[in-house]
Formats: C-alpha cells, sequence, structure tokens
C-alpha cells in the first residue's frame, strides 16, 4: 500500500491576447524550444471516437533533479521520460494536454493537464494549468518532501517559460 504524505498541487491560468490557433500552434512547438528535453518522438496520432485529433509524444528529458537530493537510487538516472497525450476539438475550439512522469510512476505522480480555450473575447485565448507532484515511495519521507519541493518549484518555473516562450513568438508573429 502507498500512502501520500504530502501531496503538491499547483495551479495557473494566464489569458494570451491571441487567437486560439495561434497558441495552439506555439504551444505544439515548446517541445522544440525547451533546452530539456533532448528527443521529441511522435508514437500516435489519430482521429478519436469523439472526433478530437489526438497525439501522443514521447519526450526524453535531461534529469533536472540535483545530485544532492537523488538520495534513492531510483533517483540516479540521465534522462527522464515523459509522456504527453493532447487531444484537439477543431469545433469546439479546445485543446487539452495531459503530461505525466514515466520514469518514476511507481514512487511519484508527476502530472500536468493544460487546457487552452476561447475566452468572452473571440481573439484571445485561456491558458489554463494543474499540475501534481507526489513522492510516495522515497525513503526517508524528508528526502521526498526536498524532492516533491524542488520539482513544484521548478515545474512552475518551467511553466512560466513556457508562456514566455509562447509570448515571444507571437510578438514575432505579429511582427512579420
Amino acid at each position: 500500500m502507498n500512502i501520500s504524505y504530502r501531496t503538491s498541487h499547483f495551479s495557473l491560468v494566464h489569458i494570451f491576447q491571441q487567437p486560439f490557433q495561434t497558441i495552439k500552434t506555439f504551444y505544439n512547438q515548446i517541445r522544440q524550444k525547451d533546452d530539456v528535453v533532448k528527443i521529441s518522438e511522435l508514437i500516435d496520432a489519430h482521429i478519436d471516437e469523439h472526433g478530437f485529433e489526438y497525439t501522443k509524444h514521447r519526450l526524453v528529458c535531461h534529469n533536472i533533479i540535483p545530485q544532492v537530493l537523488r538520495r534513492d537510487q531510483i533517483l540516479h538516472i540521465p534522462e527522464i521520460l515523459i509522456e504527453e497525450e493532447c487531444w484537439y476539438d477543431e469545433k469546439g475550439q479546445k485543446f487539452w494536454a495531459r503530461t505525466r512522469n514515466l520514469s518514476w510512476s511507481e514512487i511519484a505522480t508527476l502530472s500536468n493537464i493544460i487546457t487552452l480555450s476561447i475566452t468572452p473575447i473571440p481573439t484571445w485565448t485561456k491558458y489554463e494549468i494543474d499540475g501534481i507532484t507526489d513522492f510516495f515511495g522515497i525513503q526517508p519521507h524528508e528526502v521526498g518532501y526536498a524532492v516533491e519541493y524542488f520539482l513544484k518549484k521548478y515545474t512552475e518555473k518551467k511553466l512560466l517559460e513556457h508562456i514566455k516562450i509562447i509570448d515571444q513568438e507571437c510578438l514575432k508573429n505579429n511582427d512579420i
């Protein structure tokens, strides 16, 4: 039985003053612009039973956990495997992405849900992120808490960087 001693949640909402399609396009380019991502591989792409465009990517990323926090042997890996699944509803102008860590699934839950949708102002896009970080299988638990806290802060910082990248791409796009 796995008992979670502490779970870290975070949420972020950002409104882009750009159309939905523009933000979706730039969101899909983040994988290529993120220096932590070493390899991004498209695993699956099809139209699902609801008529939504579905894609699944497997990302190989650098292990960003500092050496001092890698006390548990399972954390001593050079790369982290992340899975990203995306659904796009063209008619409803909605986009969802779910990312989860595959490397440490037996000791942790690391997951983000990202939603893009139009706002009441149709040329603006709402960008929402909900994330969870929960290390339940690391001993001693204080190390798990430290890793959890580090990853929560790192993820929050990285997601803000992604927003900045999208904003910069929008500015470049407007200059063309």
